[in-house]
């Protein structure tokens, strides 16, 4: 079990920590984030180190780290501060929460989130500094760095460029190469490939000009 410090202190980190203590995964010793985003010195009872001087106080060649932040800036951001701390000589650990749905043989890069909730299907690969949750990966997918799926379903040999963003209950047809950079918000389906920076986003569900008292539920 690997001694982690967890970059971030929003709700992902919070959620990354608490898997990894619930399943022994690692053991956390604390989070760390910027000066400019430092606001308390404790969360959940771990302490919160500047990351301008973690080298210091934690170094690389005793503690690993797992960057914890969201889909921001197209996933940039997380991709960001995964090259710095590598830089810095930090190696990194993964958070793959126990699951009989996550097949024994899949590929796995480093700094790699996958959630209890996932079903990860036989010749799957993911790349490194990527995050799954509550999602469904299908047989023959390749999912490459920086990439963030949130409850989305990809069918069978799909394959995300770097940096590829799907949000809730959006599915990917099969056979689908989805360029870098490629935005699918809630709700979508894709069923042809998609070049480089490219947006799909569903209509939201319209309010009505009734309210809810007008309805007579059965």
């Amino acid at each position: 079990m690997e001694r982690v410090i967890i970059y971030g202190t929003g709700r992902h980190a919070e959620l990354t920590a608490d898997l990894m203590q619930k399943f022994n995964i690692h053991k956390v010793i604390g989070f760390t984030v910027e000066k400019e985003y430092l606001k308390e010195f404790e969360l959940n009872g771990f302490p919160v180190f500047l990351y301008e001087e973690l080298v210091h106080s934690h170094p690389p060649d005793k503690f690993k780290m797992f960057i914890a932040v969201g889909p921001q800036q197209v996933n940039r951001a997380r991709e960001e501060l995964y090259l710095d701390a590598k830089k810095k000589g930090y190696q990194f650990v993964n958070c793959i929460c126990p699951s009989p749905y996550i097949d024994k043989g899949v590929i796995l890069g480093e700094n790699v989130f996958i959630d209890q909730f996932c079903w990860v299907s036989s010749f799957v690969e993911i790349g490194n500094n990527t995050t799954l949750i509550g999602s469904k990966i299908g047989h023959h997918c390749k999912i490459e760095d920086n990439c963030f799926v949130s409850v989305g379903v990809l069918a069978g040999n799909v394959t995300l460029k770097k940096n590829v963003f799907i949000g809730l209950n959006s599915t990917i047809g099969p056979n689908i190469v989805l360029g870098e950079y490629t935005v699918v918000g809630m709700g979508c389906t894709i069923s042809k490939s998609t070049n480089p920076s490219s947006v799909y986003l569903n209509q939201s569900t319209k309010k009505q000009k009734f309210d809810s008292s007008k309805l007579k539920l059965l």
